[in-house]
């Protein structure tokens, strides 16, 4: 391959758009919130994405709970809030945003740009606000970097506070390195207090368990064990270089975040180690969000009131920002086609941890619309049948 391609294909029964190059290979699905649902290194066959082998995927409605039955994995936006909250400012002060905002549930207006590069613009617009979000995705010819743009415009005559976070979830393994500079961040949440409350401070990458009589110290830059069994949610300023990445160190396979801190203010991080799922049952996940932000600690009432961390779109006026993914590898996979892609294994143990396993194998986007397709058509056939 030698160039840029987009195409038209499906995901999980929806319509999507596959953007590849040489060199990486992406799939959004725009009814489904403009996500990201898979993002390929092709000379590894790496997905770095993580998808919930416990969830089905289906169309979200404004107002439904994200966690409970839409955390699917991938690649979300969260606007104007993450978490569920009310609006802070006048004139809309009071208003209900929902849970990661209220832009991941709904369909995204979409363009495809063919302009010396492949690239989709698509556009969401405020439910109980009234703004424009904008998001550009592209790549290049044999690049490695996908480039996301990002814009809101205020329709109104006033200003407007707001937090936006990327969301993508990623398909951890122990010992992977997540890496940038040492820095404070700040508990957002940490399951049962393990690691302190609202508030609390840690200089990354150590943290201390909180009323543990050893004061047992966890280095969060190295991914843990399978059974690690905890979950918390950290804020921090973004990295004075603008840069974060995570590396699978026996594969080489790495993934780099990179953006201007003036224009993307703020660094969340997601750590769920087999210590928490929304769906309540005992089951839980094991994986990573690396959230490039603006505005900290995910609800934005809070951070308006208490933190004095958010964004601002001045009345009738536009803002924008940009992020880098750029993805490398040291090694090769034999085939010559670069199609072998990350396959999944998960085990559900029996206190309800899901112990996730990761091995190679052919398995291209085609083949794999064309099984879930065989699946539904199977179950719908004996469900007449019987």
């Amino acid at each position: 391959m030698t160039s840029t391609k987009l195409s038209k294909t499906t995901w999980r029964g929806f319509v999507a758009y596959r953007l590849e190059n040489s060199q990486i290979a992406l799939i959004v699905v725009p009814t489904l919130g403009a996500k990201i649902a898979s993002i390929v290194y092709k000379p590894s066959g790496r997905e770095w994405l993580w998808s919930n082998p416990y969830s089905t995927v289906k169309q979200a409605q404004h107002g439904d709970c994200y966690t409970a039955e839409f955390d699917l994995g991938g690649w979300d936006e969260c606007f104007p809030s993450v978490a569920k909250t009310t609006y802070p400012e006048s004139p809309w002060k009071g208003a209900e945003i929902g849970d990661h905002g209220e832009i991941w549930s709904q369909a995204w207006q979409t363009e495809i740009i063919s302009d010396g590069i492949s690239a989709l613009k698509m556009v969401a617009t405020g439910v109980s606000l009234p703004y424009r979000f904008e998001r550009t995705i592209s790549i290049s010819e044999n690049e490695r970097t996908i480039s996301l743009k990002y814009s809101v415009e205020n329709l109104s005559e006033h200003d407007m506070p707001f937090i936006w976070s990327s969301h993508p979830i990623f398909a951890a393994e122990p010992g992977m390195k997540l890496s940038f500079p040492p820095q404070e961040m700040t508990v957002y949440s940490s399951i049962a207090d393990r690691f302190g409350k609202l508030g609390d401070k840690h200089t990354w990458p150590v943290i201390t368990e909180v009323g543990a009589a050893s004061n047992k110290k966890y280095d969060l830059s190295e991914m843990p064990d399978l059974d690690a069994g905890y979950a918390l949610k950290l804020y921090g300023a973004a990295p004075t270089g603008g840069e974060v990445s995570l590396a699978a160190p026996q594969s080489g396979d790495k993934l780099t975040f990179s953006f201007d801190p003036a224009q993307i203010t703020h660094l969340a991080l997601w750590l769920n180690f087999n210590g928490w799922s929304g769906l309540g049952d005992g089951k839980t996940y094991y994986n990573l969000a690396i959230e490039p932000a603006i505005g900290a600690q995910d609800d934005l009432d809070l951070a308006y009131k208490r933190f004095g961390e958010y964004g601002k779109v001045p009345a009738k006026q536009t803002i924008s920002w940009n992020l880098n993914v750029t993805l490398s590898g040291e090694k090769m996979n034999e085939s010559s086609e670069h199609e072998d892609e990350m396959c999944v294994e998960n085990e559900v143990k029996e206190d309800g941890r899901l112990l996730t396993y990761y091995h190679f194998q052919m398995a291209a986007a085609v083949q794999e619309t064309q099984d879930y397709k065989d699946k539904s058509a199977n179950e719908t056939k004996q469900a007449e049948a019987n």
